[in-house]
């Protein structure tokens, strides 16, 4: 059973909630990439009947950060690449097409990772940053 990572689900998760929210057609037509009549047809199939999100696929709206309802998701998921491995090619699909989340910093010396502690005294970051 394939196994979805930290990163899939953080763009995934997004996804389904504007489809939701949005209703499937609508978004898969705006998309700057068009998906295929498969894809679009499994993602239906897994999260709406009668062009209405599944309980699933409401209750990750209503909880979005709930690690419960994105447990909910990730196992219909799986579960349905489990039962017919073809998904797997959808998700991978769908995948390559939505916006990548990134974070980087390049050529910055200002950066600061974590909490700082100035024991009560003062802290400037940056460059030819001075205290008044």
């Amino acid at each position: 059973m394939p196994l979805l990572t930290t990163a899939t689900l953080a763009v995934l998760y997004p996804f389904l909630i504007e489809l939701a929210k949005k209703s499937a057609d609508k978004i898969v037509e705006t998309s700057s990439e068009k998906l295929t009549s498969g894809s679009i047809s499994w993602l239906k199939s897994l999260f709406f009947k009668e062009d209405e999100p599944k309980k699933a696929l409401k209750e990750l709206i209503n909880e979005p950060e709930s690690l419960e309802k994105q447990t909910a998701i990730k196992t219909l998921v799986e579960n349905s690449i489990e039962d017919n491995p073809e998904y797997e090619n959808y998700l991978n699909e769908l995948l390559d097409k939505l916006p990548k989340i990134e974070n980087n910093i390049s050529n910055s010396k200002n950066v600061i990772t974590g909490n700082v502690n100035t024991g009560g005294g003062n802290f400037i970051n940056g460059d030819g940053n001075q205290m008044s």
